[in-house]
This record gives structure tokens, C-alpha cells and sequence, in this order.
């Protein structure tokens, strides 16, 4: 099944592309890489043979772009689904696949998807626009508060607001289409990585604990391991079964989960990729989510998942009301530290609160590591110049 003179085609260029490729440059052969990106400059540029400029959600350009390439690898699932659904007719290999794409990227169809395989997800409703969603207040068909997340285009925080009063619609709510999640009182938030290679092997990290800016809604920290107890771990083994009983393809999935005030563990969101919380297992597990990627893409079999040592992942985010050209306060200080790694994206130009990179600390405890953390986050600052 390998072919090591195939073209490999990124869609689209960003920082998890980037660790994709870097992961996989110690056993790649005479491969092409290709990159699909709205900038000539992305992450990925630097490894790529060539960048082709222009919008993964413009029909044309992911069909031609599609069709230069043997293997297209997706690190953004917000792609034309019908060009992809056409590539694939004319054979070419798509990770992860549409059907399966088609449904992630609609928050609508996601929900819909949990009903209907008695996958536990937070009560929702679902909304065409503001008019909508005053109507169905006024009937007193919503309970307030609400989490209001648009179908399409929802990313790291973004398309996510909270609507506390019906008052707040005018000047709060999206005008499209959406879901109005009840609002659930979390303790814990978790992600699972798991998925199948092309010969059908299984398998799963080990279950990593988020902990996120109030803020922003983006993650600040992950660990690379949690405990939980045995009612939480046999919930999180049914959900697993679940989804890949129901996703039966080759792909990697990443499960963002909460547990609530009940001891319920819910489905709050799926990614079909490498995702920001696996970034702690280039350092901290046998074969990182990255590597893991690009094996089941290219066909190889899947690698070891253990944990290796104990880690925690810290995010380098865009200081608030800085624009413009990156400077980076502290990172040589941080860099004299032991066991700590560091990443940066190769970004030139940050803004608040964009991902510019990542932290990864190794030590014997988790304990060890956020004593680590603690003097990371105090030292380094993103800045712009």
C-alpha cells in the first residue's frame, strides 16, 4: 500500500500541518508535498515542494488543487465538501473521509449524529437565524441561559456566544443558522485521540485534561494524562465504542468531552484531524497524534500510544491589543529550563490571542510539570513589535 512517489496535498497550510510534516520527514522517501493555503508564507511553506495560494472553501480550487495530489490530508475540516466528495470519485485518498467530514463540519448535522447513535451530548435546540430565535424565547421554548454555536465555520471560540436573556438576541446572537446548547455546569474537560489505520487496527492515547481560557474559550493548558474513576472511564469506553462503530473508516478523531456536576461524561465536539489537544504527545508518547496521522494516511500501521513521561502542554497565545510583527519575551530564558520544549509556528505576525506556538514540559509527576508551567506562563509573552 505505500507509495513513496506520491504527491501529498495539504489542505491547508497552518501550524498542525506543519508538526504533520516535520513528524513524518524521518521516514519520508521521494514524496511531493503540496500545500493548499490562503498564504504564500504559511507554516507549512517552509517543507512544502509548492504552495498553491487560494480558499479551501472555493469549489474550483480544491478540485484542481485535489487533482495535482495522490493522498490529500486535511488539518481544517471548514473544506468544500463537494469538491472533496468529487475527488474522491476520481480516486483519490481524502483524510478524513467527506461522509465523515461532511457531518464534523456542521454543528447541526454533528448534533443530529450524537441523537441518533445515543451518543450523550448536551440538550440542544436548533435555530435558522435571529428572527428564529426571538420567536421560539417569546413561545418560551428556550430555557435561558443558552450556548448559541452557528452550524458552520465555528473555530477556536470563534461562531460561540452565550445568550443569557432575550434581550440579549439583539445584540448578542448570530443572525444564521445554529444550535442553542443548554448551558452545562462543567468540572472537568477532556479530549480523546483515537481512530484506525487503512488495515483496520484501532487504537487511543491515553485520555488528556484541558483546561481553557475563560476569555477566549481557547485552550491554555493540557495534560498528557488524568485520573478518573471508574464510572467516568467506562462512560468514556462506550462513547469511544460508539463513534468508532459509527466512524468506520481509516482517520484519527479527536473527542472534546465534559463531564458535568452529575458525573455524566458528554460529547461536546469531534474533530476529524490532529488536534491542539494531542500537542503534548511529540514529546510525551512513542508515536505523537502527528505521526500517527501521517501513518494512516499513507498506509502504514498505527504506532505505540503510551505515555513515555508525564507532560503538560501550554499554548503560546497573541498578547490582547497587540498587531503586527511577532517579538518573544522570555523564550531563551524558558529554553535553559530542563525537560522543556519549545514550539513556535513559524508566524510572523500575531494579533490577540492567535495561536504562535507551544510549550511542552516532561517531568516525573504532572505536579513536577505545573510548577514548570507556572514559571513559563509568568516569563513568556507574545508580543508584537
Amino acid at each position: 500500500m505505500i507509495n513513496p512517489n506520491q504527491t501529498i496535498g495539504f489542505i491547508t497550510g497552518g501550524q498542525l500541518g506543519q508538526m504533520m510534516i516535520q513528524s513524518f520527514l524521518p521516514f519520508r522517501q521521494n514524496e511531493k508535498i503540496f500545500v493548499l493555503d490562503g498564504n504564500e508564507n504559511c507554516s507549512c511553506a517552509p517543507y512544502a515542494n509548492e504552495v498553491f495560494t487560494g480558499s479551501s472553501k472555493d469549489f474550483s480550487t480544491v478540485l484542481e488543487f485535489g487533482k495535482k495530489c495522490d493522498t490529500l490530508i486535511l488539518e481544517f475540516e471548514h473544506v468544500n465538501i463537494e469538491a472533496l466528495e468529487a475527488l474522491e470519485k476520481l480516486g483519490k485518498k481524502v483524510f478524513c473521509q467527506s461522509k465523515y467530514i461532511k457531518i464534523i463540519q456542521n454543528k447541526g448535522l454533528q448534533k443530529q449524529f450524537y441523537t441518533e447513535n445515543n451518543i450523550p451530548t448536551a440538550s440542544y435546540t436548533t435555530i435558522k437565524n435571529k428572527e428564529d430565535f426571538i420567536q421560539k424565547a417569546q413561545n418560551n421554548t428556550i430555557k435561558f441561559p443558552v450556548m448559541q454555536k452557528t452550524f458552520l465555520d465555528g473555530y477556536d471560540g470563534g461562531g460561540v456566544t452565550k445568550i443569557n436573556t432575550i434581550a440579549d438576541i439583539e445584540t448578542k446572537a448570530f443572525n444564521t443558522a445554529s444550535i442553542l446548547e443548554e448551558c452545562v455546569h462543567i468540572t472537568r474537560e477532556f479530549s480523546l485521540i483515537c481512530g484506525r489505520d487503512q488495515h483496520g487496527n484501532e487504537f487511543q492515547y491515553p485520555l488528556i485534561e484541558q483546561f481553557f481560557h475563560e476569555k477566549t474559550n481557547i485552550v491554555d493548558c493540557i495534560t498528557s494524562h488524568c485520573e478518573i474513576d471508574s464510572n467516568t472511564q467506562s462512560q468514556v469506553k462506550t462513547i469511544t465504542h460508539a463513534i468508532l462503530s459509527s466512524f468506520t473508516g481509516a482517520g484519527l478523531w479527536a473527542i472534546e468531552l465534559f463531564l458535568d456536576t452529575n458525573r455524566m461524561v458528554l460529547v461536546n465536539e469531534i474533530a476529524p484531524r490532529v488536534h491542539n489537544s494531542g500537542h503534548q504527545t511529540i514529546e510525551g508518547n512513542y508515536c505523537s497524534q502527528f505521526e500517527q496521522y501521517m501513518r494512516i494516511a499513507l498506509g502504514y500501521t498505527v504506532g505505540n500510544t503510551e505515555e513515555i513521561k508525564p507532560s503538560i502542554t501550554v499554548n503560546l497565545l497573541g498578547a490582547e491589543k497587540h498587531f503586527g510583527k511577532v517579538r518573544y519575551e522570555g523564550i531563551e530564558e524558558v529554553m535553559k529550563l530542563k525537560n522543556v520544549s519549545v514550539h513556535l509556528y513559524g508566524k510572523s505576525e500575531t494579533k490577540p490571542h492567535r495561536k504562535m506556538g507551544h510549550i511542552t514540559v516532561q517531568h516525573n509527576t504532572l505536579k513536577e510539570c505545573w510548577n514548570t508551567i507556572k514559571t513559563i506562563k509568568q516569563r513568556v509573552k507574545v508580543y508584537a513589535l
